[in-house]
């Protein structure tokens, strides 16, 4: 017996599993076993049975030798359900499997391993069940037993008609192992097969996929090594890392909260002073009334106490100037009574002839220079004499009967321009209303009835450009174009008519009916579509041929329309008219039929205005805006000559008055010779008197002398008087003023607001008097104001920017919503929040921030860069093992092998793990702080790349994570001695075969080190599994390898084409050859070994 006491697989029974339909059972030689059968047979079928009950499920890889990484398209319920095709879904775009078992079914693998014929077998069961209608993972029940004894699979059928019966299976199999987890049942049978440890059960699946094995590193990567806790550590380290994140963010979230919030301090400070001097400037505003009164009170009791003093002096004076001014009356009245008895009354009769004289002069002087004043308006001057006084009168009264006649000439003229542009006036404003009208549009249809269809299609619900005007399709060919106005007189009925296509005639037509238009419209309803007959054909000289026609489901009916009613020849004259049955000349004379003749000149031919016809109206608008033009120059010359007849009928009425002035004259009246003579004549007579008599000159002169003392002496009195009364009059003011001021005076102000009002007096003036207490009244209610909107406006300002602040703040911090409202009222309770941020909030935040940088730094980034940095170490420790397991068998003649391992960090890792150490270092006192947030920003970056799922960051994740590629692994050939020989970088500088020697040399030390007792150069268990195994290889490398496997005492089960069967014929005891029926049945087939080597 081949090696005895070693655990091999010796049978293995499926049911239900995939397409090996039903039970199959199938004996596995003890020397070695092949498994052979076409590609797609189910070989890999009936190995991944094995796996599914030798390896966990969440490690579980179906298929495994075909490298498809994460995918097969296999699992537990398409092999339970029997998966043997995938086809187009009934109800969906995708593809469906098809199963042979759609219904409850159930799944079951056993594997019987012994070893040697008097141990008790052990056989291994894993049964599955799916329900009716159940295709998902979770609907899957597992039971896993393990007995020492061989059994039928088929005996767990009545157990599992109705799902697993657990119970019944534990009362049938009392001494059988029963756990319907995977784990305690891989715990039971890793003891009973002499399996290691989980890493040998890894290892023995990872060797099903081994044939692609090629290099040391693959090697010892990919199947010896496990997967490094530094991707756990680095996920722990994320995860945590979330708790920093928030912690900064509270932090961020604090230090952002204080910033916006900090202006608050200076905008409160200034919001409180202006409240402050608002309330300051209401107080003087209420009390200035009241503080004006008293101050005003107390001037005017000081000037009543100062006029009182001052009356009796001004009373004594008035009396004294009074007597004074009496005693001087009387002295004149004598000298005149004394003067007058002198002569017997001859001087006062010359007294008042002089008097009347000097009359006569003073007038004649005034109205002489009035005459002056009137002939300069003619550019001519006061005559000296009656004869060419007489003459101008002649001349002025002829040019007034010239000005009177030019008069009624301008007056016609006048009226004449201001009807002129009056009419331009109007017509401006007309064409006005029509550049605007015209201007929102693009047609050239009247307003009148744009503004009609709107209203209809309005009503009809329907848009403007489905019911066109016939003129908004049609257009005269610019080659044409001084034709415009004959063609405008022919089609212009038409081009005002509307085109109601079929589909909308009904709505259109009660629209029509229901709406008052203000126009009189004419619409034409018309079957689009409809193939019309052909076009009749016109002459050369035809209207139609000189217009054109906009492209639009309406265009083949307007073209048969124009050609069939409007062929009118186009002639230069009336002349014309007798060639042609229907004609226009030029001049718009319009020949309708042999007897019917027709000429519309309401409106001029050229007039734009009227014409309807084009396809945009840039023209009309263009001709409107140059005849607006044309307007405004004739308006403007008719308001100029207005105004010069304005200013000429102006200068004549001046005139005319001068004249008039003149013509109401005498020559005596402008004569002042004459009267000046008449003056010096009394004069001269009034002298020879006063020589005749002397004794009148010295009474003169005293009576002069007294008159004058009396006007002196009346003067002061009146002086006196005035200032007596004026005296009076104030003190009655001052008793009204200061009964009033008693009155306002009631309402005292407070002590504070009183000194503030009488400080603005003083400011005002250095000395407040009760004349100038009013004025300083206006400026001081004026500072009051002043100061008042200065403090209003300092207010308003401070609380919009506290609403503007704390609108910003709530809409990012919402949850202070319960605290705060935009409003600047609430300032306070938004400082005693900034207060509570500065004093406690925030560096209790920060406190615990950097606390938790501090631990996670040092526990998950700095455990991961000590990780990282032990890593090759751990690895040599790891394979130290594998290495005394090669020195136990030669690796060629007199040479033994050695792994050694040798540090690789990629430029990746070293820069990550660089990273990690600037993480880690550096203190941690406040003043430090500042380069912690550093550590932390740099943290930051490092983590989200390690949580990154993108592609390029997975792929740096591994580079930097997988410390297995940190290193290479060196097989290092010694001697009896120790002494190195030979060196193999992996497996470069190797040929083929010697490196799948190598490699697979080291995989078997690996499996017998897993496998094998400490010491023992023989495994425990024996069987390794190899899938597709040397399908593409030669014999030499095949046997190679089966010798490797051999030479460590494995037994060898092998999934492998029929071809090799050949050179693997000393490696086995029996095969099994596997088929597939009806591309859904897989069977076996066992070949006896005589069957083998006859092969």
């Amino acid at each position: 017996m081949i090696h005895p006491g070693q655990r091999r697989l010796a049978r293995v029974q499926v049911v239900n599993w995939g397409t090996l339909h039903g039970h199959h059972d199938l004996s596995v030689a003890r020397k070695g076993f092949l498994i052979t059968g076409n590609s797609g047979s189910g070989k890999s079928t009936l190995i991944d049975a094995i796996s599914a009950v030798l390896v966990p499920g969440n490690q579980l890889r179906f298929n495994a030798a075909a490298q498809e990484a994460t995918n097969s398209g296999r699992n537990f319920v398409t092999y339970i359900r029997g998966a043997w095709r995938r086809e187009a879904g009934a109800d969906t775009d995708g593809l469906v499997a098809s199963y042979l078992r759609t219904g409850a079914t159930w799944s079951g693998i056993a594997l019987t391993y012994r070893a040697g014929p008097d141990d008790l077998p052990i056989t291994l069961v894993k049964l599955m069940h799916l329900g009716r209608g159940q295709n998902a993972a979770a609907d899957v029940t597992h039971l896993h037993l393990i007995l020492e004894h061989e059994l039928d699979l088929t005996d767990f059928a009545s157990f599992t008609t109705r799902g697993i019966d657990t119970r019944a299976i534990r009362k049938r199999w009392p001494e059988s192992t029963v756990s319907p987890a995977y784990g305690p049942f891989a715990r039971s049978f890793r003891s009973r097969l002499g399996i290691s440890s989980e890493g040998a059960q890894r290892l023995l699946h990872r060797t099903l996929s081994a044939k692609s094995l090629g290099s040391l590193d693959q090697l010892f990567r990919d199947y010896m090594l496990d997967t490094p806790n530094t991707f756990a550590m680095a996920e722990r380290a994320v995860n945590q890392f979330h708790d920093l994140q928030e912690a900064h963010r509270v932090v961020v979230d604090a230090r952002r909260q204080v910033e916006m919030l900090a202006p608050l301090v200076d905008l409160a400070d200034t919001r409180q002073r202006g409240l402050q001097s608002l309330r300051d400037t209401d107080e003087e505003n209420a009390h200035l009334g009241a503080v004006h009164a008293e101050m005003t009170l107390s001037l005017l009791r000081g000037e009543r106490t100062e006029r009182h003093a001052l009356t009796p002096l001004l009373e004594a004076g008035a009396s004294e100037a009074t007597a004074a001014a009496e005693r001087a009356r009387q002295e004149t009245l004598d000298l005149t009574m004394k003067l007058e008895g002198i002569g017997g009354g001859r001087l006062a009769t010359l007294h008042a002839q002089r008097d009347a004289e000097l009359k006569m002069f003073a007038r004649v002087r005034t109205r002489r220079q009035q005459i002056a004043e009137a002939v300069s308006a003619w550019e001519g001057t006061v005559p000296e004499t009656s004869e060419e006084f007489a003459r101008l009168r002649g001349q002025l009264e002829d040019q007034v009967h010239q000005a009177t006649t030019a008069h009624e000439e301008r007056h016609g003229a006048r009226y004449a321009l201001a009807e002129q542009r009056g009419t331009a006036q109007k017509e401006r404003a007309a064409l006005i209303t029509d550049r605007e009208i015209v201007a929102r549009r693009r047609s050239n249809i009247d307003p009148t009835l744009l503004r009609a269809r709107e209203s209809i299609c309005s009503a009809a619900g329907v848009p403007d450009d489905a019911v066109p005007f016939a003129g908004e399709l049609i257009a005269v060919r610019d080659e044409y174009s001084e034709w415009t106005g004959p063609i405008e007189r022919v089609l212009g009925g038409l081009g005002r008519t509307l085109l109601v296509p079929e589909d909308v005639y009904p709505a259109v037509a009660a629209a029509v009916d229901a709406t008052h238009l203000g126009a009189r419209l004419v619409y034409r309803r018309v079957r689009v579509g409809v193939t019309p007959s052909a076009v009749p054909k016109t002459g050369t000289s035809s209207l139609v041929r000189r217009v054109e026609v906009a492209d639009g489901p309406l265009a083949a009916w307007i073209h048969h329309h124009l050609a069939d009613r409007y062929d009118y020849a186009c002639v230069d004259t009336a002349a014309g008219f007798a060639d042609h049955v229907r004609a226009v000349t030029r001049a718009g004379q319009v020949k309708h039929s042999a007897e019917r003749h027709e000429k519309d000149d309401r409106s001029r031919i050229d007039d734009r205005r009227r014409w309807v016809l084009g396809f945009d109206n840039e023209t009309k608008l263009e001709d409107i805006r140059r005849r607006i033009a044309d307007l405004d120059a004739t308006i403007a010359g008719a308001t100029s000559r207005l105004d010069a007849l304005d200013r000429e009928d102006q200068q004549i009425a001046v005139q005319n008055r001068a004249a008039q002035t003149v013509l109401d004259a005498q020559w005596a009246d402008v004569d002042v010779s004459g009267a000046q003579a008449a003056v010096d004549a009394v004069d001269s007579r009034l002298e020879s008197w006063q020589q005749d008599n002397p004794e009148h000159s010295a009474v003169s002169v005293a009576l002069e002398l007294a008159k004058k003392a009396e006007n002196e002496a009346d003067a002061a009195r009146r002086q006196a008087d005035t200032a007596l009364t004026v005296h009076r009059t104030a003190v009655t003011e001052l008793e009204t003023r200061i009964a009033q001021a008693e009155l306002d005076a009631d309402d005292a102000a407070p002590d504070a607001v009183a000194a503030r009002i009488r400080a603005r007096f003083q400011k005002f003036s250095r000395r407040v008097t009760s004349d100038n207490i009013d004025k300083a009244l206006f400026e001081v209610g004026q500072g009051i104001g002043k100061d008042r909107a200065e403090a209003q406006n300092a207010v308003s300002a401070a609380d919009a920017s506290i609403v503007r602040i704390l609108s910003q703040y709530l809409a990012r911090w919402e949850s202070r919503g319960g605290e705060l409202r935009i409003d600047a009222e609430y300032v306070d309770d938004a400082l005693t929040i900034l207060q509570r941020l500065r004093s406690d909030g925030l560096p209790r935040y920060e406190d615990r921030f950097f606390q938790l940088l501090h631990d996670q730094s040092h526990r998950n980034i700095g455990e991961l860069a000590r990780t990282i940095r032990k890593a090759p170490a751990e690895i040599r420790s790891r394979i130290d093992p594998v290495n005394d397991s090669l020195r136990r068998s030669a690796f060629d003649t007199d040479r033994w092998l050695r792994i050694d391992v040798r540090e690789r960090r990629s430029p990746a890792a070293a820069d990550f793990l660089d990273d990690l150490t600037r993480i880690t270092s550096g203190g941690w006192d406040i003043e430090q702080r500042p380069a912690a947030e550093e550590r932390f920003e740099r943290m930051a970056a490092v983590l989200e790349r390690l949580a990154s799922k993108e592609p390029a960051d997975q792929r740096w994740q591994r580079q930097v994570l997988d410390t297995r590629l940190h290193v290479g692994f060196i097989g290092v050939e010694v001697d009896g001695a120790g002494e190195a020989r030979n060196y193999h970088d992996s497996s470069s500088g190797l040929s083929g075969g010697q490196a799948q020697k190598l490699v697979f040399f080291c995989l078997a030390a690996a499996l017998r080190y897993q496998l094998a007792p400490d010491g023992a150069d023989l495994p425990r268990y024996g069987t390794v599994i190899l899938d597709e195994a040397f399908d593409r290889a030669d014999s030499a490398y095949t046997r190679r390898a089966l010798d490797v496997f051999a030479q460590f005492g494995f037994h060898m089960v092998l999934a492998t084409p029929l071809k090799l069967l050949g050179t693997l014929e000393e490696y086995i005891g029996g095969a099994a050859t596997v088929s597939i029926r009806d591309r859904m049945h897989t069977e076996l087939s066992l070949i006896e070994f005589d069957d083998v080597g006859a092969t």
